[in-house]
């Protein structure tokens, strides 16, 4: 016992470092030393890479619609992590995939009304929902229905509301979430459009877009320029409430529109070019690129972004007389390759995919249930999620960590 008490600093930091978050919270108030090294940025660093290196199971925090238990045709929301394991032989034989699951409950403090984990919503607005923004390194940025703007870390149960905005009534917004390995900081970019305008003549204009970044370090805003959103004639938007992100940059699907038209009617005429969009956060400069060319051809493809095996990839189905699954992965040349085209074979329709990771793609059917499906076994597994309606789905690979969202320190995150 004596010999067992006597272990090394890096022992105790080798072992701590692969102990889960909530542990770790708890073990705060061991002793001063055990304090201190869990709010050191290196040791959290080591802890976001040693206790998610676990190839044998996934994270994915999932959002779903449920009908509400007190109210008559009213939906609630409700967050669940999902913890999905390989079980190449204990579930062979089983259509239910083993997963643990546990449900998410909110601070009220951060303002949302709630019974336990579920969320009850003001409306059937799109806009009355709790949004997931993004993900990065166990911290979630959420937009609630009351306007406001979140950084929360579940893992720890501490969050952060967001300052008011600089850039304020506008008309439409697209957010990134992220961290800016430069700065070595957390950042949630804004950019903002003010809608439109008709003018005397009976022209239309549309007016330019506004961007701004905050930083958690800071806890303000500040704004940026947004050069190379703009051509001569056209401006260039982004149309998800989700950002990618990777090594960086903020990925999202967009397209291309004309700056004015002759017309209100002239506008509804015009086609938009899909585009993807891009935000450097080392030169704070965006950049677009093409979608794949076939994805400029009928029959349409209904894609999403994501990270797949260390790349940039899209996913989702071709809209052909098969409904074939695709996934198609950007080169180092930001060129397109076709990774696989599958046909799911599954009973029911398939209505969303929701994520993409090794090589499982997590699906809805148009009956609301929720499914893996394996692409190179094809192999179905259900998970066990109930009270499921048609509704708001959101699913985020993710991790879990202790990095703060507190603004009193400089993040380290990235440099172990």
């Amino acid at each position: 016992m004596t010999y067992f008490c006597k272990m090394t600093e890096e022992m105790e930091v080798q072992i701590l470092a692969r102990l889960p978050p909530k542990s770790l919270m708890r073990f705060k108030c061991v002793c001063n030393s055990w304090h201190a090294l869990l709010k050191n940025p290196h040791f959290v660093a080591k802890h976001l890479h040693l206790y998610n290196y676990q190839p044998s199971s996934t994270c994915i925090l999932f959002k779903r619609s449920v009908l509400s238990r007190t109210e008559h045709n009213k939906e609630e929301l409700v967050f669940t992590f999902l913890n999905l394991h390989n079980d190449n032989e204990s579930n062979a034989d089983h259509n239910l995939i083993n997963c643990n699951v546990e449900d998410l409950h909110f601070p009220h403090s951060m303002g949302l009304k709630s019974r336990g984990p579920f969320i009850e919503l003001p409306g059937l607005e799109l806009g009355e929902s709790v949004h997931i923004v993004g993900h990065c390194d166990g911290l979630f940025c959420l937009s609630l229905y009351t306007g406001e703007l979140v950084f929360y870390n579940p893992a720890i149960k501490e969050f952060r509301v967001l300052p008011q905005s600089c850039l304020e009534n506008a008309f439409s917004c697209t957010l990134g979430f992220g961290y800016d390995p430069k700065r070595k900081d957390y950042i949630l970019l804004s950019v903002v459009s003010y809608g439109e305008e008709i003018l005397d003549d009976e022209r239309l204009v549309i007016h330019p877009p506004q961007a701004e970044i905050y930083t958690l370090s800071t806890n303000s805003w500040r704004g940026i320029e947004t050069h190379y959103l703009e051509t001569e004639t056209t401006y260039f938007w982004g149309n998800e409430t989700f950002s990618t992100y990777f090594n960086g940059v903020f990925y999202w699907l967009g397209y291309e529109e004309k700056k004015d038209f002759v017309s209100f009617y002239d506008r509804l005429e015009e086609e938009k070019t899909q585009v993807i969009i891009l935000f450097d956060t080392f030169d704070e400069v965006f950049h677009n690129m093409p979608l794949p060319d076939c994805f400029y051809e009928f029959p349409t493809h209904e894609m999403s972004l994501t990270v797949w095996n260390e790349s940039i990839a899209l996913f989702g189905f071709y809209r052909c007389e098969f409904e074939t699954f695709e996934v198609w992965v950007m080169d180092e040349f930001d060129g397109w390759t076709k990774h696989l085209s599958v046909v799911p074979k599954v009973d029911q329709e398939v209505d969303i995919p929701l994520a993409l990771w090794r090589n499982e793609v997590l699906l809805v059917d148009r009956d609301g249930r929720i499914f893996s499906y394996n692409l190179d076994t094809e192999n179905l597994k259900y998970l066990p999620v109930h009270g499921v309606s048609r509704g708001d789905f959101q699913a985020v690979v993710c991790v879990n960590s202790i990095v703060s969202v507190k603004c009193d320190n400089k993040f380290e995150t990235k440099d172990y």
